[in-house]
């Protein structure tokens, strides 16, 4: 290279150079204070942009006089329990056993002797489960109310006596769809459906009984709600999840926490029967593995992490969730166990989390034998409590207490550690009232509520919100009565309370029969119920059975019904399933049930097609389509029946709406609605989130923006500013109805490659036939924010598209 051509050379690497320097810095600094007033940079003159950095969003606390009152009155309390407490007394509060450790194998019954020594030698602080959650125990099916009242009254009885400073035990239970482990609870939708509702009062209410019922026996702890998005159809806990949406899955899983902690907030107040303390789980990024197997590791960029994972627990922190239990499996190499980053600089520093952060199930030994990242037992618990663990679910050995004691003994972990998740612990006793009022009552009001007509009729109104009606040719639904002379209903779920209910019912893996439910309506019984004082006739055959080989007698026997019915009703789906036990391989539908839908199509006779399943399965678009019409149920719980046959027959007009996407393939699935510009068409779904039919219409006009008009449907704002939008919403169908107003915001250009759009505002109107309403959204600037090149909050200025329903405006930000 001549040396004319190396100085020009030179000079173009210098303002290349140049160029992108003064690229960069065209993002500004940050804000100046919490009202967004901020340093904005100039628009370049070739980039037609303008970014802003908002501060992390944080609720202020504005304590009351009784607050500081009691946080003082508190503080005091714990500091001088403290002061006694030996290092084993310590230890022990960290330490939480299942209750399998003090039973007798077998029975429910308590090994007195055990308890004593594990009370006695381990102070030990915390228990969890039933004996029964695994499966039936000799006679045993399931506690029942004086099973609990009896067995928790001896637990706190020994810990206490055995205490130096006669320090409670806090119990804690799977409390999922309402108390599914104390006998003749009533048992809800699980989350899909709850989210299917669209209804975060519904959220609350499954909260609120939850905890009602389970702290009616003495229990003050619900590990629940999950907070995870259910991104992921062959991961087995789906449907303990609030959808797939980041502001639902906010939204439901806030008004969650505020429904089983009564609207109260373990640190600033008490918190007393009929309410609990929540779990917000499982803190986070547990719900989206790559091999999508449970505890499997995660592979989550920290921009998605903070973009879509992270929102779900802070809107529940903020709702005041005082215990948060962490993610089991790894995200990006590192077991969330074992992350400081995530579990103190995260969870604490920017979440501002004071409460108890408990482990999932032996998840500090995993860390050792199953994660590999810590060479022996006693690296892992160094690794967990640096990361910022206050309680080991061990559950079924004392290992944890051992290996912390020699740990403290040695020099390696500080007391002054211990002391930190300590009083986080003893905090949450005493706002609990523990110390006061350790004991179970046989005599509170709320135990004669467990169950109760009430708290059933909840759950059917829940289920009736929830149902979604996904196709409907030709307006098939509501079915006439009048004009049935005969219906069959037929498939594995349709007379099955068992798989209506799923997992995490009477056991850990689901009921052992419809048996074990004291009371319940199949979909059978619900269309019976419906029918009986009409002249239909209602005939039932099993139709097939899920999981099992081939029976061509069973088909036959229902197409051979199918010949002689006016239209038959067909319920399949999935057998109970949780956690690892229910992972899979393949979504698509179990071979029997498409083996006998696709004989009953055959027949000519109408089909109606429900969907009881945990998750999505896959069924062949080509079949679907012949359905005259497709509802899915979800898993609606114990009072389901009823609901559902409503439905079919026009009593009550559906509402619910997806809370996920519905794949047409299994290699359709890791696309959700919310996807970038580049996977649009990379996948064709079945039926898309957000979608749900019903019997009549509704009507968007007149959108409306308070910002400044440029032309019609077109306005501006500054970067900035609160946004609210306006839309008309009319019933101008025939039936009264539900509906679920949706409000979509898509950032047409972004310098992080923008989503298609994202859900921004809900709201649940019933309107009669002509009535009409308008409907508010307020966004904040934080709605118009994604996270940035440097993993913060950003906010650029540009076009955004805002649709509610039918109607779309053009909002440009400068």
């Amino acid at each position: 290279m001549n040396k004319k051509n190396l100085v020009l050379l030179l000079v173009t690497l210098l303002v290349v150079d140049y160029t992108f320097a003064n690229m960069i810095n065209i993002v500004s600094d940050s804000f100046r204070n919490e009202d967004f007033d901020s340093v904005i940079s100039k628009p370049h003159e070739k980039l037609y942009k303008r970014t802003i950095k908002l501060p992390e969003p944080k609720i202020k606390k504005h304590l009351s006089s009784e607050s500081k009152k009691y946080r003082e009155t508190r503080d005091i309390f714990v500091a001088d329990l403290m002061s006694k407490m030996s290092v084993q007394e310590k230890i022990g509060q960290m330490t939480q056993l299942d209750i399998s450790t003090i039973t007798i194998p077998g029975s429910i019954l308590l090994n007195e002797t055990q308890l004593s020594y594990f009370a006695k030698t381990y102070f030990v602080g915390s228990f969890l489960n039933t004996v029964t959650s695994g499966g039936v125990q000799g006679p045993y099916h399931f506690y029942n109310v004086s099973n609990w009242l009896s067995i928790l009254q001896t637990i706190q009885q020994i810990t206490i006596e055995s205490s130096p400073n006669q320090i409670p035990m806090i119990y804690g239970l799977d409390s999922v769809h309402g108390a599914n482990y104390v006998q003749g609870a009533t048992l809800f939708p699980h989350n899909t459906g709850v989210a299917a509702t669209f209804n975060p009062q519904y959220a609350h209410d499954v909260g609120r009984v939850a905890a009602k019922d389970t702290s009616a026996v003495g229990i003050p702890w619900v590990f629940a709600p999950v907070l995870g998005l259910g991104v992921q159809p062959l991961w087995s806990r789906m449907y303990e999840t609030f959808g797939e949406d980041p502001y639902l899955v906010s939204l439901m899983g806030a008004s969650a926490v505020q429904g089983i902690q009564g609207n109260n907030n373990t640190e600033d107040g008490y918190l007393s029967r009929p309410s609990a303390v929540c779990t917000a789980k499982h803190y986070f990024g547990y719900s989206d593995p790559v091999a999508g197997k449970d505890r499997t590791p995660a592979w989550i960029p920290e921009r998605m992490l903070r973009r879509y994972f992270l929102p779900t627990f802070k809107a529940a922190l903020d709702a005041g969730a005082g215990t948060i239990m962490i993610n089991s499996g790894e995200v990006n190499g590192v077991p969330m166990h074992a992350s400081h980053k995530y579990l103190t600089s995260v969870l604490r520093d920017e979440l501002d989390f004071e409460g108890v952060a408990v482990t999932d199930w032996q998840d500090i030994e995993k860390l050792h034998y199953y994660h590999k990242i810590a060479a022996s037992e006693t690296e892992a618990v160094v690794m967990a409590l640096d990361a910022g663990i206050d309680m080991s679910m061990v559950p079924l050995d004392v290992s944890f207490p051992n290996i912390l004691l020699k740990l403290v003994q040695d020099g390696v972990i500080p007391e002054s550690r211990l002391d930190k998740s300590v009083k986080r612990i003893l905090n949450l006793k005493y706002s609990l009232g523990l110390f006061e009022q350790p004991y179970p009552e046989p005599s509170n009001q709320y135990l004669d509520t467990i169950g109760s007509l009430e708290d059933r009729e909840t759950a059917a109104n829940m289920v009736e919100e929830s149902i979604t009606l996904l196709q409907n040719t030709n307006s098939f639904l509501p079915l006439n009565p009048s004009n049935i002379k005969n219906i069959l209903v037929t498939g594995p779920s349709s007379n099955s309370l068992r798989n209506q209910n799923g997992g995490w019912s009477i056991h850990w893996q689901g009921a052992v029969s419809d048996d074990e439910f004291p009371f319940g309506t199949t979909i059978l019984s619900g269309i019976q119920q419906v029918l009986n004082e009409t002249s239909a006739q209602v005939t039932y055959e099993l139709g097939c059975e899920i999981g099992t080989p081939f029976n061509q007698s069973q088909i036959d026997a229902s197409v051979q019904a199918a010949s002689q019915a006016d239209v038959v009703v067909l319920v399949i789906g999935e057998l109970p399933e949780a956690e690892i036990p229910g992972d899979t391989n393949d979504l698509a539908m179990d071979p029997n049930e498409v083996a006998l839908l696709t004989q009953l199509l055959a027949t000519g006779t109408p089909v109606v097609l429900i969907l009881v399943e945990p998750r999505p399965r896959i069924l062949s678009p080509a079949l679907v389509a012949q359905c005259s019409a497709v509802l899915m149920a979800y898993l609606p719980g114990s009072e389901g029946g009823k609901p559902i046959a409503n439905i079919l027959f026009g009593n009550v007009n559906p509402s619910g709406r997806l809370p996920f996407t519905y794949p047409s393939t299994t290699g359709d699935i890791g696309v959700y609605y919310y996807h970038k510009n580049a996977n649009t068409n990379v996948t064709f779904p079945l039926f898309e989130f957000g979608h749900g039919l019903s019997y009549t219409t509704f009507d968007y006009t007149n959108i409306a923006c308070n910002a400044t008009m440029v032309s019609p449907n077109n306005y501006t704002a500054a970067l900035g500013d609160y946004v609210t939008f306006a839309v008309d919403l009319q019933n101008n169908g025939t039936l009264p109805g539900k509906e679920a107003a949706l409000l979509y915001l898509s950032d047409v250009y972004a310098s992080i490659t923008p989503e298609v759009k994202m859900l921004r505002g809900v709201q649940k109107v019933s309107l009669t036939p002509g009535e009409s309403t308008t409907l508010e959204f307020s966004l904040s600037p934080y709605d118009f924010s994604f996270i940035g090149l440097d993993d913060k909050i950003t906010m650029e200025s540009g076009e955004f598209i805002i649709t509610i329903g039918s109607q779309q405006i053009s909002l440009y930000l400068e």
